[in-house]
């Protein structure tokens, strides 16, 4: 029998290997991109879809030797320049001479050529690093870049968690911003003074001071909507793009947010002035609300009675006309002192809703209880007791029943979640026995949501 001159060579189907690749980790990837030309393809675009350059990264290389090698790939490889979709920029930065100058001031002129050869990234992030960022401490070269890098069309996505001294009028210009997340992020105080007095509940003109956005044509732009938006001790930053998106030369629009999120910490003087207006005047769309704590946590030095203080403006769903999904976390700290609970507020806000008389579109309330300690570096944290305690109050699940049974209302209302999250950070004795036991005792707190299928409860313990 003759042998044919070519060894039979079996390939898989596309579909498959993408499948495959698209289950690996990144180690993976890595070697999965040497099986073939067949598989190179789709293992490049997962390799290369994320950029992140930090020095908080578990790396061999130290962040300035990894950025001058992702610059030296990119130049040598220009096909690779297309497949990134994110970008992270995570630094330190500092002022002073003692101290060395943090990985991103090393490298400026680096990460400006990595900016303009990267095509389609559409999620942007600037983050602290173990210290915090300056964003004045950069070279102005590499602030404009960065400026021009945000502003461009494609990218849809802004992440600005503890940069300090960052301008925020430019963003009201952007053309195609959707989801937007402040976190401890502050503006100069230069770019303060142009819109002070801060008064945003009325229509303000643009003066010479606000020209920074651009010069006034004979007719408006078109306005883009933010469709995300979350906030967190960002009260400065929210007030300044409140205030310059007045202008008519701007065109990031706030009336159609769909999705708000707000943190608990760093709810400050500013955001307790902002917040009922900003609700009012911008969020009459928004079907997703969340009070979380927050992206990032204070130092306990930081904050002088050890626990952070709670503002219960947070809570007005009366300026929230179109809510359906509300999801409030609720840290385990705060149910030790009432007064910073958030429960009650949380409850007295559903019952001013009730008292309304005034049917709302709310159809699910997810309520979770975050067991994790404030300090991350502290000992582990027995929640035994506390864990107890909540699961057998009847006065806050009584009471409630009593609110979300008000069927003229919360004729809408499909589920009520309550979300325990017993995690790594903390430690109970409850068996899984002990646990189903507490649940009960709960659901026995609830009958009428109970007895309409509405009450779900969920310890989340973490796998041993």
């Amino acid at each position: 029998m003759p042998t044919p001159s070519h060894p039979f060579k079996f390939v898989l189907p596309q579909e498959l290997i993408d499948q495959i690749v698209d289950e690996a980790d990144f180690q993976s990837l890595k070697t999965l991109g040497l099986v073939s030309k067949q598989w190179c393809p789709r293992t490049r675009e997962l390799l290369f879809e994320d950029i992140k350059l930090s020095e908080k990264l578990v790396h061999p290389l130290d962040p300035t030797t990894r950025c001058t090698r992702l610059l030296e790939l990119l130049e040598a490889k220009g096909d690779l320049c297309k497949l990134p979709r994110a970008l992270l920029i995570q630094s330190s930065t500092y002022d002073d001479e003692e101290k060395d100058r943090g990985w991103l001031q090393v490298c400026s002129d680096d990460v400006i050529k990595i900016l303009r050869i990267l095509q389609n990234v559409s999620v942007v992030g600037l983050r602290q690093g173990e210290m915090g960022m300056n964003f004045s401490h950069l070279p102005s070269s590499l602030r404009a870049a960065l400026h021009s890098f945000i502003s461009r069309r494609n990218v849809i996505e802004l992440t600005l968690l503890g940069v300090d001294c960052i301008e925020m009028t430019p963003l009201v210009q952007h053309r195609s911003m959707r989801r937007l997340f402040l976190a401890f992020s502050r503006p100069p105080r230069a770019e303060l003074g142009a819109f002070f007095p801060l008064n945003v509940a009325r229509k303000r003109r643009p003066t010479a001071k606000a020209t920074s956005l651009s010069s006034c044509g004979d007719s408006a732009p078109s306005r883009r909507f933010l469709r995300t938006l979350d906030v967190s001790g960002a009260g400065y930053a929210l007030f300044l793009l409140v205030a310059a998106s007045q202008n008519p030369q701007a065109t990031l629009d706030f009336t159609q947010i769909k999705k708000l999120r707000v943190g608990t910490m760093g709810f400050g003087n500013t955001m307790t002035q902002l917040w009922p207006y900003f609700l009012q005047t911008f969020c009459q769309n928004v079907s997703h609300y969340t009070v979380a704590l927050g992206p990032a946590r204070p130092q306990p030095e930081d904050i002088p009675d050890g626990t952070p203080a709670f503002n219960p403006s947070i809570f007005s769903f009366g300026q929230l006309p179109s809510l359906k999904r509300l999801h409030v976390e609720v840290p385990q700290y705060y149910l030790r002192i009432p007064r910073l609970s958030l429960i009650p507020y949380l409850l007295e806000a559903l019952r001013a809703l009730s008292s309304s008389r005034k049917p709302v579109p709310l159809k699910i309330l997810d309520i979770g209880i975050d067991f994790e300690s404030l300090d991350v570096n502290s000992e582990l944290e027995d929640v035994t007791q506390t864990l107890t305690d909540l699961s057998k109050c009847q006065e806050i699940w009584g009471r409630l029943d009593e609110i979300l049974s008000n069927r003229q209302v919360f004729s809408q209302l499909t589920t009520v979640g309550v979300h325990m999250g017993l995690n790594r950070r903390c430690t109970f004795t409850q068996s899984a026995e002990e646990l189903d036991q507490l649940k009960n005792t709960l659901y026995s707190y609830m009958p009428n949501l109970m007895k309409q299928s509405k009450a779900k409860v969920v310890f989340r313990v973490p796998v041993q």
